[in-house]
C-alpha cells in the first residue's frame, strides 16, 4: 500500500488547480455577486467530475509519449522485460511512481515559488517543464535520435503555449465584437437584463467548469498511468476521473480566496463581455484537446480572450504592461520547473539507473 502514496503528488497538483482554476469559470460572477459562491463551487465540482468522466482520457496519450521518450515512464522494452518477471514488474512500478512523485513536486514548488513572488503561472506548463527536466538529464539529447524522436514533441506542446491564447484571443474578439454589434443595444434595454447577465455567467460558467474537467483532469494523474500495469493506475477513464475528483475537492475545499480577488486588471470588460470571454476560453481548451490531444494552461486561455475582449474597444484598453507580466511568467514556470527536476535527477541518478 505504501506505493500508493506516491499517488499523493498528483493529488496535491490537482486540488492546487481546483484551487486556482475555478477562478478561471466563476471567479468574475462570483466577485460581483452575480452568482452565489456556494452556488458556484457546486457547478464547478459537478462539471469538472463530468468532463473528466466523459473525455478527461483524451489529454493522456500525449503527456505519456512525451513523458516515455523523457524517461519517466517506462519504455516498451522495459515493460517487456518486465512482464516475464514479476518482480521486476514491482520495481519497475516503484521507480514509475517516484518519477512521478518527483515530477509532481517538482512542477508544485514551482506554482508556490512563483505564486508567491506574485507571478500568474500555469500548473500544466510547469508539468511539462519538469518532465523535459528530467529528460535533459537521463534521455541523452545529445544523441540525433532522441533529438529526432523528443523535439517534434516538445515543439508541439511548446506551440499549445502560443496557440492557446492566440486562438482565446480571436474567438474572445469575434465573439464580443458581433455581440456587441447585433445584440448588445437590444439586450440591455431589456427589463429582465439582469436575470439574463445571471444566466449567461451560470452556462458560461457550466461550460467552462466542463472544459477544465476534460483538460486538466488526466494532467494530474497521467504519470501514473500505464495499461500494461507497469505503473499504479491501469484504466484510462478511472486516471482520468480520479484527476477531477482531486480538481473538484480544491474547488470545494480552498477557491473562495482566488475567485474574489478575480479582476480586471488586463483590460476593461463590461458584464456580457465577462461571460463571453469565458465561453472563449472554454471552446479554446476544448479545440486545443479535440486537436492537439494536449492540456493547456486554461489561466492563458483567459488572459488571451480577455485581450481579445478589450481589443474591441481599441488598443489602449488593454494593458499590456500587466501582460508583459504574465508572458514572462508562462516562459519562466516551465523553465524553473524544468530546472529543479533535472537538479533532483542528478542527486538521485544513481537510484534510477
Amino acid at each position: 500500500m505504501a506505493i500508493y502514496l506516491l499517488l499523493a503528488a498528483g493529488l496535491f497538483m490537482g486540488w492546487s488547480l481546483g484551487t486556482n482554476d475555478a477562478a478561471n469559470a466563476f471567479g468574475t460572477a462570483v466577485a460581483t455577486r452575480v452568482v452565489k459562491y456556494r452556488t458556484a463551487v457546486t457547478i464547478i465540482a459537478v462539471l469538472i467530475l463530468a468532463g473528466a468522466f466523459l473525455q478527461g482520457s483524451g489529454n493522456i496519450d500525449k503527456l505519456a509519449e512525451l513523458a516515455t521518450s523523457n524517461k519517466v515512464m517506462a519504455g516498451q522494452g522495459e515493460i517487456d522485460a518486465a512482464l516475464q518477471d514479476s518482480s521486476l514488474m514491482e520495481t519497475l512500478r516503484l521507480k514509475s511512481a517516484l518519477k512521478a512523485f518527483i515530477i509532481f513536486a517538482c512542477a508544485g514548488l514551482t506554482v508556490f515559488i512563483m505564486s508567491y513572488l506574485k507571478f500568474p503561472v500555469s500548473a500544466n506548463q510547469s508539468i511539462t517543464g519538469a518532465i523535459i527536466g528530467w529528460g535533459l538529464f537521463h534521455a541523452n539529447y545529445s544523441d540525433p535520435e532522441v533529438l529526432a524522436e523528443n523535439l517534434p514533441q516538445i515543439g508541439k506542446f511548446a506551440s499549445t503555449w502560443i496557440l492557446n491564447p492566440l486562438g482565446a484571443g480571436i474567438i474572445s474578439f469575434l465573439l464580443v465584437f458581433l455581440f456587441n454589434r447585433f445584440l448588445a443595444d437590444r439586450i440591455t434595454t431589456l427589463h429582465s437584463y439582469d436575470k439574463f447577465v445571471k444566466i449567461g455567467y451560470l452556462a458560461s460558467g457550466a461550460f467552462a467548469s466542463y472544459s477544465i474537467g476534460v483538460n486538466s483532469s488526466a494532467s494530474v494523474t497521467a504519470l501514473y498511468y500505464d495499461a500494461n500495469g507497469a505503473n499504479l493506475l491501469t484504466n484510462a477513464r478511472l486516471t482520468a476521473v480520479i484527476g477531477g475528483i482531486a480538481i473538484a475537492v480544491g474547488v470545494l475545499t480552498f477557491s473562495k480566496r482566488v475567485m474574489m480577488t478575480v479582476g480586471s486588471s488586463i483590460a476593461e470588460i463590461s458584464q456580457t463581455d465577462g461571460f463571453l470571454v469565458i465561453i472563449a476560453m472554454a471552446i479554446t481548451v476544448l479545440l486545443m484537446e479535440k486537436l492537439m490531444h494536449i492540456p493547456v494552461s486554461t489561466s492563458q486561455a483567459v488572459v488571451g480572450a480577455v485581450i481579445g475582449a478589450g481589443l474591441t474597444k481599441g488598443v489602449k484598453k488593454v494593458n499590456f504592461g500587466v501582460f508583459k507580466r504574465i508572458a514572462i511568467a508562462w516562459v519562466s514556470s516551465p523553465t524553473v520547473a524544468g530546472l529543479l527536476t533535472y537538479l533532483v535527477a542528478l542527486a538521485t541518478q544513481a537510484y534510477f539507473k
